[in-house]
This record gives C-alpha cells, structure tokens and sequence, in this order.
C-alpha cells in the first residue's frame, strides 16, 4: 500500500475479515477538519490481485471560511448534476433547490488495497466541521442519502462562539422543510475530525455483535468517542457517545478495545494527550473505560495520567496477553516525556493495574519521540508471545520481543525437624546438625516450550535472627569458597518441563547457643540464570530470547526448625511471667550503697535536686514467679532470653551496673553513646527466680531547660508473654548554688547630739554615726548567665513607721558581678538630699582598715532634752520591715555573671534626730537590713536556697553624752557639798574615837642607840671582802650600816657575832 496515497485518502484505517474501515479527511477541505468514515464489506470468497486504483469526488473549494462537506456518489439535490458538489457561496442558506454548480469536481487517486473489486462504500458517516477560529458562521446540507433513506441528522453553527441548531429530515422535492431542533436533543452531536482514530470488536454494546468505535478529538471543545452500529447495509448509526473531561484535551486521539477483566465484555480504552492537570503536575491522560453489560451510561472510567508535556496517551495499542495470567495487557506511548517512553499495563479481574509493570525508555535505545505510535499483538518470531513494535518521528522503529514466562515449584525438606541440644548427631558426636534438601521444576505456556533451564539457589540460615543484626547460630558445612558460614548455594539444570531436580546440603548449629526457644528460620532463594547471546548471522532470523520467571510466583521460601523446649510445663510452651517489682531513682551515698529519692506529695514521682551530683543511682527488681499460687503451672515457666531493656533521654547517660548480689550481677551492655542499655537477666531466668540491681546513671547531660527525666523499661523474653514497657520518672529541681552574708560595721551605734530638722542637715557628720554595710554573695556553680538575670537586693530601712529619717544611704558600690564592658549600678540611686560627703570618708581608708571600728565623733553640747530615769526606759524595740516597724528602700543591683564572690557596700548614717525624739527612753534598739537574691528566669524549676540574710545592728544612747553634758549645774553643786557633809562628818567621828592621837612611850624602857661613825680604813669589808659584796640580813634584805654604826663587843672584847657569822653592827 503506498504510504503517501495513505495519508492523502485515509489518515487512520483499521481492516478486519469482513469490513475495512477508512478515515478520509476530504483534499483541500482537510485543514478544517472535515472528514469521512467510509465501511468497505468485501465480497464473499473474494481472492486477492493486483491493486487497482480507485478514484475518489471531493467537494469543490469553498467560497467562505467553513462549510458543510458534499456528498460523493449518486443523485444530488434538485438543480446540481450527480456527482458535482456545489460551492458554499452558492448555497448560503438557501433551500437545496436553489443550489447551482460552479466548478467541476476535482479528481484523485490512491492505491486502497488489493481487491478485484471495490463499489462504493457499503456504510458512510459524514461528519461537520466547525472551525476553531472565531467568528465563523455557515450553513448547509446534509450529507446525500441512499435513495429512500431518511436523511441522518446534520447540524451546523458557530465554532467556539455563537448558537447550535439541528436539521434532519427526508430528502424530496423542491421546497422541503427542514424541521430544526435544539442541540441537546440532536442523535449524534458535532464531532470535529470524526474517525482520527477507530477500531471495531464484539462485545462492546451487545453480546456477539460487531460494533465500530470512531474518536472525534476536537468534537464539543473536549473530544468525543462515538460508538457505531450498523444500521442497515448502507448505514452507521451512533449508540454511545463519550465525550472528554477538559477543554482542548484531545479525548479521542487514540482508542483500543480488549477485554481487560476477561469478563467477556470488551472494554474501552482512550487516549486524550492534550490533558494537563497544573496543580497535579499531570500531563496526558488515559481513560479505561469497564463495560458493564453494555450499559456505558454507568461506567466511571478509571484515569492514568502522565508527567507534563510527556503527550502520555499519543498512541495505544493492545498487546495481548504479555504475562500469560489470562488478562490482556495494553501499552501506552508518551513520546515527549524525555526521549519518550512506553508504559505497560496488565488486565487483571478488576482492570487495569494502575501501576505499570514496565517502561520502555527510549533514552535506552537512544531513539527520541520514542512511542509516538505503538503496534502490538502480533507474535514476530514465533514463540507464541505477542510482541510489540514502536515508533518514533525519527526514522527508525525497535521490536521489542516478548520473552517466555516459566513457573517455577520448590520445596524445601529438613532432617530433624526439632533439635534437641542433649542428642548431638553430628560427625564425632559433639553437635547438632541438620540436612537440608531443595527440589526445582518449572512449567510454561505453551507445553512444546521446553528449553535447558539453569536455576541458581542459595540458602540462608538463621535469617530472621541476621536480619535483627545478631549472629546466626548455624555454620554450613558444605557452602562455596565464597558463601559466608551462614549461607550455602547451588545451581541445579532443569532439561525440560516437569522435570524435578534436587541439591542437597548440611548445616552445624554453634555450641552454647543462648536462644534456645526462637526457631531457626531457613531462607531458600532462586533465581534464573541468564545464557550467554552469540552473534547470530542477519541471514538466520531472529535469536531466541530468555526465558524469564513469573512475577506473580515468589521467587523465595521459608522453613522454620524448632529446639525442643524444657521447663515449659506439659504443654511445651513456656509461658513466664516476668515482673519489674519497682524501679525508683536513688541517690549514690557510697559505692555500694543507695539512698531513695524524696517522693512527691502524691507519692508518685521522684524529686532530683541537681546540685552537683555526678551520678544518679536507679533501682531495679525483676522477679519471674507465678502469678497464682494455687495454680503455678498457669505461668512463672522459665524465661528464656530475659532480657531488660532500657531507654534513657537525652540528659542521663550510661555509666555502669551494681548488684547487691555479685553471683547475680547481670551482664548490661550499651550502644555508642550509652543511651540505649540492654541486661541480660539469665538464658533462662528460672522459675521462681528474682534479680535487684542498680544502674548507674551521669547526670552530665541535665541541663537548666531539663525539667523531667523518664527512662523507659521494657522487659523481653523469647517465652510466651505478653510484656509492656514502663517508665521510671524523676522531677528535676535546679538547686541555684548561691549563698548570701552580711556584716555591719560597726555591730553597734551610739546616737547622740541636737535635734536638727532635714533642711539644716548640710553634710553627712551633720546626721549622725556612720554605719557601713557589706553583703557577700558565693557561686559555687556555673555562671549566672546561664540562668536569667539574677539581682541582689537591699531592703534598707530609711524610715520608721510614722515617716521620720531611720538610717540615710550615703553610697552604694557593687565589686564583682558584672561582664565585660559593664559596671554595677545599683537603684534607685542614694543620698537623695545631696549631703556633702566626709572628706575623712575615702574608699582607700576604708579599704586598709576594713575591720577598724572608726572613732566616734565627739558630741555636742546639747540642751534640747532631758535624761529619762531607768524606770521610764522600754527594755528593748526592734525596727524591722518585715514586722511593719520601718519602712524600707530596695536597693537592687544586678548580677551579671560571676564565678566566685559579689561584694555590695552600703554606707549609711545614723539619723541622731529621729532617735533622740522617739527612742530616748529605749534601753536598746534593734535595726534590721534584709538582703536577698532574686533570679528571673524563664526556668520554672529554679529554686534559690539560703538566698537571704539579715544583718541586725544595736543602737544605744551614748553613755559619755548623758554624763558629761546631760545634768545640769545645780544638780552637781548639790552633789559636791553632800560629799563634803558626809567628809566632816566621818572626821568628826574619827576624832571622837581617837583616831588621830599620838601613842607615847617612857624613856627607861626604850634603848637608846647613838650612831657611830667609823672610817673608812677601819670598816672590815674594805679588808676582808674586796669584791665589793653585800652583807645581807638573814631575810635576804642588804644589810645598811649607817655611819655611827658599830659592831657590838661581847664580854671578852670582841664584837659580837650575829647568826650569820658577821658582828653585830650597833651604835655609839
């Protein structure tokens, strides 16, 4: 067939046994879209010859922009010759009477088949055209009928804009009415561009009758699919319309029709690559349509879409049945979607799989616009699979081969199939092992298919148990050089179908395996082995392609093998019943000892203090005894792989495990960064057993923000229970490791002088005694900034309860505190009356004699009051603001950050008029000065402990005052001649009693001595002792001779010797 005479006369044609179906788009009249639908039924026991050439009538050029085609063959209208079509100027509007013949048909060619014969088509459906260009306006006649045939409905009007009308009815004499009708009650609509795509098949409206399904892509704006019959021999009549979702999408460039679901209705599939979806991203679409029973008024059609711009939906094509489920299967081209590919959709009962089951890329093949048009069904080298062939724009087309399907069956048998670790069976009698057999056949369609088949297989052993990440307990004995111990693979040769071939192959178990109740899972795989391609000479036809394996059929098997269980009861199931009795956090005392945490107000939730704790102990107890006593055999069974696991948060890490036990210390192991722990509690926790011990857990990672901490404890076994995690919670307090003091200087305060009014005060002397106050703030922790904005604060009492001057602040200064660049100023600021401060009052003074109480100032003379007797004095009064006795200034200060210490200097004076006006009667006075940290903070669970002080002062009257310059005149005067009274009267009475009379003695009875005056030669210690020592009395006193002293002579004439050996000194 000549392909250009093909797209001159027929741009689609579809040919069956029995008919042939042409799309004629009409010459010169193409470009608008007029076109006809011309059914061919071929003679009965035609035989094939040369081809002939037919010629074809086209109507004649139109005069205006759009008209209605002619008709081709047979008598015309009443003044036109058969044959000769009329021009459109020449019949606007008028009655088909009026229509006269200007120029002569043109004549064409083209090669339509190899038919002896061709009449005139048996079946024609001539369609309107409406112009996609507005405005446009035109009417006409209907296509010529058969003779005595109703006329079919014709319809003209305006394209895009304007109003539709219809006329229908039978053609006769001069001035026959047209009887017009509305649009919506019109049999067959406008379809633009009728038959751009057809197809025929059985099924589609009745059972077992024949129907022809032409696309009109550019009717209602949308696209159309019209569903024909055959009415009679010379006619087509519509049945079914669909028309297309979306404006200009093209529905109805391409059509097939299957069974899909083998339903034994022949389903509708619909091609609209104009389609867009933009906020879908959607590109292309195609419409399945599932007949059901021929009523296509309730189907819903089920939409696949493809990427933007691809043309998803250009071409269709039917391919039969690919995978030999029994469904066919449809292809799909989208020419522009990179180089263009090609999607292939299997049938199934319920349709269409949405997913396609393979894309044919053309980048692959190196091809653009690859599946711009798509041919399918036909088996090409004869392997009874339908193959498939696509094109492009380019000049190259690909064959894609389908391969065969095999269905492959295995079995998988296992000697023992329980393993008992008492009974090893192994080579030497210290294992266990197990035999392993495989078996392999296949079948395929058709049953002569039967090529060598090689399947190459592997088994896994223990693969549930690799998977978890853990080692496999078995080792195959006989594996490949490059198996792992855990796997074994074969490859058995299947001759032809039906034939079973088996491998076989043995594995050891590992000694002191743990997991003794987790069966022992055995992965068999398979897979084909591909056949090396040889180079194959054009002139010997196509090679034979590979099989492949069906994807409906697993390509794989599991096989599970049972230890024999003990102490699981009777039954052989054990059923344990392990219990976390209670899991609380405690404080680390020592190594080995514990102390719980303080619990909450409910008793629930554990407080942490983090001050400074490295370490936090939690306190486990895991128990595995029967629920029921009176029924141990319900539960309480051994607990085979008891394991504990523990999940810790962010802020506590792993650090060890202790026991109060050491034989029953269990063996914990974490993950790398010690937040994941896992304890093993026994391999089996026996009945009746139970485990306490403590994890020990860092508390580096609390932080200020860490408000909770809460470890999940899940405990697990391989034995039958059904366990649940639980949480151990703690709340987390942030204890502000911050301490305040206070001192005053001096501790004690006299007042003293005149009172004075607050306008006479011109310097600070003129107040009263000076006091200077120093808090003291320690961090033993981290910075504050880490914390929110901390404050000292001053409540410093500057006035008592009725108003009146208490203590004047004369400076405030903070050391210490502040950041970089920052300085501590304190507020509201002091001495608010601007009195001149001391000169003898400096920083450095007081710096070198920070402990030195200062002199007190001498007071002055004062006679504005008077001294009050003890018995009017109170004993004591105390000025506080917290007992509403003073009234206070808060002094505030911030801290900025500081790693040590924070010093805040207050320097006040005393206020002398206040005291002298309302404590002059006070035996001692009490001023207290509060000071106190505050933090605000976003921090919730910030506590401040010992973050204030009180700082009291004593005040008295000034004692030296009230003497020196407090009585008055008279009051001493009186005093001094009551002393001199009381002196005479004591002398008056000494004198009575004789006190000052002097005792007389008579001279006979007194010795009288004369001193005697001896020279210096003569005296004896010039002579004897010439070292110049000191005669001494027996008392020790130095003897003192005076000069007329003489030693006395005894009877004999010598002097006379005292008690020491010396004379007796005497006088003259």
């Amino acid at each position: 067939m000549d392909g250009g005479h093909v797209r001159e006369k027929g741009l689609a044609m579809l040919v069956s046994p029995s008919h042939c179906l042409i799309c004629i788009p009409l010459q010169k009249r193409r470009k608008q879209g007029l076109g006809e639908v011309w059914v061919y039924q071929a003679p009965p026991q035609s035989s094939l010859s040369p081809p002939i050439h037919v010629k074809t009538s086209s109507p004649c050029q139109d005069g205006g922009s759009g008209g209605k085609e002619g008709a081709v063959d047979g008598p015309g209208p009443p003044g036109c010759a058969a044959g000769r079509a009329v021009p459109w100027a020449s019949c606007g509007g008028a009655t088909p009477s009026s229509c006269q013949c200007t120029q002569p048909p043109v004549q064409s060619s083209g090669l339509l088949g190899r038919c002896p014969s061709l009449p005139p088509p048996s079946l024609r459906l001539t369609s309107l055209h409406f112009l996609c260009q507005a405005p446009v306006s035109g009417s006409g006649r209907a296509a010529r009928p058969l003779e005595g045939e109703e006329a079919p409905p014709s319809c003209s009007g305006y394209n895009w804009e304007g109003t539709w009308t219809c006329e229908e009815g039978r053609w006769g004499g001069a001035g026959h009415t047209l009887a017009p009708r509305s649009f919506r009650e019109c049999s067959l609509v406008s379809h633009p561009l009728p038959g751009f795509s057809i197809d025929s098949g059985k099924g589609l409206v009745r059972a077992e009758e024949l129907s022809f399904v032409a696309g009109a892509p550019r009717a209602n704006h949308t696209g159309a699919v019209v569903i024909l019959r055959k009415d009679s021999a010379s006619r087509l009549v519509p049945e079914v319309t669909l028309f297309g979702e979306r404006l200009t999408s093209g529905f109805g460039y391409s059509l097939a029709v299957a069974d899909l679901n083998n339903d034994g209705w022949t389903d509708l599939v619909v091609g609209a690559p104009y389609f867009f979806e933009r906020q879908e991203e959607l590109g292309g679409a195609v419409y399945v349509y599932l007949n059901q029973g021929g009523h296509w008024a309730e189907v819903s059609p089920l939409r696949l879409c493809g990427s933007p711009d691809s043309m998803f939906g250009i071409s269709l094509a039917v391919l039969g049945d690919l995978n030999q489920d029994g469904f066919p299967d449809i292809a799909v081209g989208a020419p522009f979607d990179g180089h263009g590919k090609v999607f292939i959709y299997h049938g199934s009962s319920l349709g269409v799989v949405v997913k396609p089951s393979q894309v044919l890329e053309g980048e692959a093949v190196g091809i653009k616009s690859f599946g711009y048009s798509l041919s399918g069904g036909l088996d090409v080298d004869g392997n009874h699979y339908p193959d498939l062939l696509v094109g492009s724009l380019a000049d190259t087309a690909v064959l894609f081969r389908a391969r065969p399907v095999l269905h492959v069956s295995h079995e998988v048998f296992i000697a023992p199939r329980t393993i008992d670790l008492e009974q090893p069976n192994c080579a030497g009698g210290h294992s266990v092992c197990v035999d392993l057999r495989v078996c392999f056949s296949y079948i395929a369609a058709p049953s002569s298919y039967s090529p060598i088949v090689a399947l190459d297989y592997v088994l896994d052993g223990d693969t549930d148990r690799r998977l978890r990440g853990q080692v496999p307990r078995v080792t195959f004995l006989s594996r490949g050089p490059d198996d792992p111990k855990h796997q074994a693979s074969g490859t058995v040769w299947l001759k032809h179908q039906h034939d079973r071939v088996c491998g076989d192959t043995l594995f050891q178990l590992q000694e002191n395996v743990k997991d003794k109740l987790r069966a022992i899972v055995v992965t068999l795989s398979y897979s084909l082995q591909t056949p090396r391609l040889r180079r194959q000479a054009l002139d010997q036809g196509l090679p034979p392609v590979a099989p492949i394996l069906s994807a409906h059929q697993p390509s794989s098997q599991r096989a599970e093998i049972h230890f024999l269980k003990q102490g699981c009861g009777e039954d052989k199931i054990c059923q344990s019943n392990l219990q976390l009795v209670h899991a609380r956090f405690c404080a680390r005392v020592s190594d080995t000892e514990f102390q719980p945490l303080p619990m909450d107000a409910d008793g629930t939730t554990a407080l942490f203090a983090l001050s400074g704790q490295p370490v936090i102990g939690l306190e486990l107890k895991v128990t595995n005894l029967p629920s029921d006593p009176a029924q141990p055999q319900a539960d309480g069974d051994d607990a085979h792989e008891a394991q504990l696991l523990v999940t810790l948060p962010a802020s506590l890490h792993y650090s060890g495990v202790r026991a109060l036990d050491p034989v029953e210390k269990p063996l914990c192991l974490s993950n790398e960064n010690a937040s994941h722990v896992e304890c093993e509690l026994g391999n089996p926790m026996k009945r009746g057993a139970q485990v306490t011990f403590y994890l020990i857990l860092s508390t580096s990672g609390i932080t200020i923000e860490t408000t909770e901490l809460e470890v999940e404890l899940l405990l697990a076994t391989i034995s039958e229970q059904e366990l649940h995690p639980v949480s151990a919670r703690a709340r987390v307090f942030i204890e502000l490791p911050l301490s305040i003091t206070g001192v005053a200087i001096p501790q004690q305060l006299f007042f003293s002088g005149v009172v004075r009014g607050e306008s006479a005060m011109q310097s600070e002397r003129d107040v009263g005694s000076k006091v200077k106050y120093e808090v003291t703030v320690s961090n033993q922790g981290q910075s504050l900034n880490t914390l929110g904005s901390a404050f000292l604060n001053i409540m410093w009492p500057h006035e008592i309860a009725n108003g009146k001057w208490l203590l004047y602040p004369m400076r405030v200064e903070l050391e210490g505190g502040q950041g970089p660049g920052q300085k501590g100023l304190c507020s509201p600021r002091p001495n608010i009356l601007h009195l001149d401060v001391d000169s003898r009052d400096r920083r450095r003074r007081e710096l070198e004699r920070p402990e030195q109480q200062e002199p007190r100032e001498p007071p002055e003379p004062s006679t504005s009051w008077w001294p009050v007797s003890s018995a009017e004095k109170k004993k004591n009064v105390t000025l506080d603001c917290a007992r509403g006795t003073a009234n206070c200034v808060v002094f505030s200060c911030p801290l900025y950050s500081f790693d040590r210490a924070a010093v805040l200097h207050v320097w006040g004076r005393l206020w002398n008029s206040t005291f002298l006006e309302e404590y002059s009667a006070v035996k001692s006075l009490e001023v207290i000065v509060r000071a106190n940290i505050t933090v605000k903070s976003s921090i919730k669970n910030l506590l401040l402990r010992d973050a204030s002080t009180v700082i009291p002062v004593m005040v008295y009257l000034d004692p030296v005052a009230v003497v020196a310059e407090g009585v008055p005149w008279w009051v001493i005067l009186l005093a001094v001649l009551a002393g001199l009274l009381v002196l005479a009267l004591l002398v008056l009475l000494l004198w009575k009693l004789g006190f000052f009379k002097r005792a007389r003695y008579p001279e006979a009875t007194v010795p009288q001595y004369h001193a005697v005056k001896i020279p210096r030669e003569d005296r004896q210690q010039f002579k004897e002792e010439k070292t110049g020592t000191i005669l001494r009395n027996n008392w020790g006193s130095p003897r003192r001779e005076s000069p007329d002293a003489h030693p006395i002579l005894a009877a004999d004439g010598h002097p006379e010797l005292g008690p020491d050996g010396h004379p007796v000194p005497g006088t003259a």
